[in-house]
């Protein structure tokens, strides 16, 4: 039999493939727990629904204290519903027995016979080609720990589980303590500046879910943090952004209304796919669905830079400055963006005060390398090459100042390490394009700035503003690669 659209009792709404819960023109979205366990009572209404029927609902593959993991989702349901378990108007306990719905439904349909009766809708406008070759991937790649679901241990104070009003910095989807403690690990380790912190966020976030594999935002900080470390070198490219949009998918998939998720997806179309225009879409419905999630501010003012619509970029990137004052991932992009249309002298003055607070904010140096070559400061870009904290060759910076300062047989040593780089799964064409262009090589720049259309180049977005491209600009290859990129 198939599930029941829709359920109706006193003044509520069920929806039960969004999740939906509506009465008096207020709609809330609920978390999987709770929804299947209304949808179950709902299905069988007067009966008794015994604990043991809910846990295989629940945890089918089990869990370790499903007594006080129960108890919390039966806790969490009662209070959006409004309910009192000494006198229940919808949801009676049977101690030690079961739970049975008592209130009454206005137009009762088929009960459904699934165990997990809520189907999960199509997820909108996003590619779907690699979807379950990837996700096969990745959970062969964590040792299958996502979907082993193990019960919760602690339940959280309502307080931090969220409803329809619910704020940026609270976690969606979770009434379990320890994930909520991971997930927090994981996005401290993923902001931290002193280390590369890529990889223990990836572990923490795969921890947090292994403990709730519902738990929607710990999936799309998953794939927010694999895609910076795309960005970031710290994994192969490829691998890193289809880990991302696998996870990003999940998050979709459990919510469709995600601002996380669909703001996770849309980089990944932007940066990896350079599909702007699906990009715009998602970015769109991560807007339309939050407009508070920071982070959707930052990639849409990406997007809007690598259009070349700079005052919308401005405004964005703004808009998550505003925000979070603190992180330093917008405080960098902001440096960039000024490099980017020429501010110079306001990137080195930002830059420098970045650095002074955080001396291995790496990505604030570059800038301020960059920004110094362009004033002609040659001196002072050099002086500050040996400063940057990485040695992993995945940025043009080093080939780019010795280029400027006339020492070619050092700058072609640095595009050979990025060659070697390339080979281990980097993009590196767009950097290597940089060098060759500083070089005045611009045959060999152009056969750089082409390939990076398709080795996923993370930094080829930039392309229409970067003033390190000025000496390709002249060339066919440029307005070519300009073309493909914008069509795309």
């Amino acid at each position: 039999m198939t599930a029941t659209a829709e359920f109706h009792f006193d003044g509520w709404t069920l929806r039960t493939r969004s999740g939906e819960l509506a009465r008096d023109g207020n709609v809330q979205r609920l978390p999987q727990q709770p929804l299947r366990v209304l949808v179950e009572l709902l299905s069988h209404p007067g009966e008794v629904v015994t604990r043991e029927r809910m846990v295989q609902v629940l945890w089918p593959k089990g869990v370790v204290d499903f007594d006080n993991s129960l108890n919390a989702v039966i806790r969490k349901l009662r209070s959006t519903l409004g309910d009192d378990s000494e006198t229940p108007r919808y949801i009676e306990t049977l101690p030690r027995i079961g739970y049975r719905f008592v209130g009454k439904l206005v137009a009762p349909a088929a009960s459904a016979a699934s165990s997990l009766p809520v189907t999960a809708p199509e997820i909108p406008r996003v590619k779907r080609r690699h979807v379950i070759a990837v996700t096969l991937a990745v959970l062969a790649g964590v040792g299958g720990l996502l979907w082993w679901l193990r019960g919760p241990r602690h339940t959280v104070d309502p307080a931090l589980t969220v409803g329809a009003a619910a704020r940026d910095d609270e976690p969606r989807r979770t009434t379990n303590q320890h994930a909520y403690e991971l997930y927090l690990n994981g996005k401290f380790e993923r902001s931290r500046r002193d280390v590369r912190g890529g990889a223990e966020a990836i572990r923490n976030f795969e921890a947090a879910l292994k403990e709730d594999p519902y738990f929607v935002d710990a999936w799309a900080a998953l794939s927010e943090t694999y895609t910076g470390a795309g960005i970031g070198q710290e994994m192969p490219v490829v691998d890193a952004m289809e880990r991302g949009r696998a996870a990003a998918l999940r998050a979709i998939e459990l919510d469709p209304k995600s601002a996380s998720g669909h703001s996770a997806l849309a980089v990944i179309e932007a940066f990896y796919d350079l599909d702007y225009a699906q990009a715009e879409k998602d970015f769109e419905l991560a807007r339309a669905a939050d407009e508070g999630y920071t982070r959707l501010w930052h990639g849409y003012g990406l997007l809007r830079a690598y259009q070349g619509r700079v005052e919308e970029a401005y405004a964005y990137i703004g808009r998550a400055r505003e925000r979070e004052p603190m992180t330093l991932l917008y405080a960098g992009t902001y440096a960039n963006l000024l490099f980017q249309t020429r501010r110079y002298a306001e990137a080195i003055e930002y830059s420098r005060s970045l650095i002074a607070s955080q001396p291995r904010f790496d990505a604030a140096r570059a800038i301020l390398i960059q920004s110094l070559v362009a004033t002609g400061d040659i001196k002072g870009a050099l002086e500050q090459l040996p400063l940057m904290y990485s040695e992993v060759p995945f940025r043009a910076d080093t080939g780019f100042v010795y280029a400027h300062a006339g020492r070619r047989d050092d700058a072609l040593a640095q595009i050979e390490r990025l060659e070697r780089r390339a080979k281990e799964g980097y993009g590196m064409g767009y950097e290597i394009a940089v060098i060759y262009a500083a070089l005045g090589e611009k045959e060999k720049g152009c056969a750089a700035l082409l390939r990076s259309l398709t080795d996923h180049s993370q930094w080829i977005g930039w392309m229409k503003l970067d003033p390190r491209m000025d000496p390709l600009r002249d060339q066919p290859c440029f307005a070519e690669a300009q073309g493909k990129l914008l069509r795309k």
